[in-house]
């Protein structure tokens, strides 16, 4: 196991329960009472020491998915403009960190999808994806609850989604096969728990495509703020509920331990 740490260092792994366990800072575990920075399974990559926000209203009720999106919700649109700008640019280095750890020969087709303004910001990540000479897909909602994908590049038309509260790029659309050529598609989340298990925003749209593209070999990296990975078991999942394979945070690449 490695793991690299800037500025601060990382603890050493607690393996008392048979499992690789990495905390970015060992005094603030998440619980459903504040999302803190934790202990996780899987390699991490500690790479800078930035705010973080605890919960400061009533907490979550464990494992209830309304009351966790209710609160992650609501911190989120109390961060100020600066530390958003700040947090997007972080996410946009860890992203590129695992793009240039990826071995030779490996797609220069990604997936991605445009932030909400409520989420990490990641016009920041795809203008620097497309300035590195990737394609970019982006997600588009179609009546069913069904994702098609899009290329986008700065210029390309933008408009509002006819059945979701997103933007979505006008263009030819592609369906799951696009993703034979896909190595690596970054979700949005409102947490993550150390297993992988992502809370999304209730949709169900992530939860229907996931299934299709089991059969190829792209890994799937869920973009959160830090306090929002979280431990496991802290909200509840459903059978159907696909695990990610990469947590990236403005602090740390989490590469987990499920197999995904």
């Amino acid at each position: 196991m490695s793991i690299v740490c800037r500025r601060r260092p990382c603890a050493a792994p607690d393996t008392s329960k048979g499992h690789r366990y990495d905390a970015v800072d060992p005094e603030r575990i998440a619980t459903p009472a504040g999302l803190g920075g934790m202990r996780t399974k899987g390699t991490v990559a500690c790479m800078s020491q930035h705010p973080s926000h605890r919960l400061e209203h009533h907490p979550p009720v464990p494992q209830d998915k309304p009351s966790w999106r209710r609160a992650i919700r609501a911190e989120r649109r109390r961060l100020s403009p600066e530390l958003r700008a700040e947090e997007a640019a972080l996410l946009r280095q860890r992203v590129l960190e695992v793009l240039d750890a990826a071995p030779e020969g490996h797609s220069k087709k990604v997936a991605a999808y445009f932030s909400s303004p409520d989420e990490p910001d990641t016009a920041p990540l795809l203008q620097e994806l497309t300035g590195r000479g990737f394609e970019v897909y982006l997600p588009v909602c179609e009546p069913g609850d069904v994702l098609s994908w899009t290329r986008w590049e700065p210029g390309t038309e933008i408009v509002q989604s006819r059945v979701a509260p997103v933007n979505e790029p006008v263009g030819p659309r592609h369906d799951a096969s696009l993703f034979a050529e896909i190595d690596l598609m970054f979700i949005p989340a409102l947490a993550v728990d150390a297993a992988g298990l992502r809370l999304g925003q209730g949709g169900g749209y992530y939860d229907r495509f996931l299934p299709k593209i089991d059969g190829y070999q792209t890994r799937i990296a869920a973009l959160v703020r830090d306090d929002e990975f979280v431990e496991a078991g802290s909200f509840a999942v459903d059978r159907h509920d696909r695990p990610v394979g990469v947590v990236i945070t403005p602090s740390a690449i989490r590469r987990l331990d499920n197999g995904f």
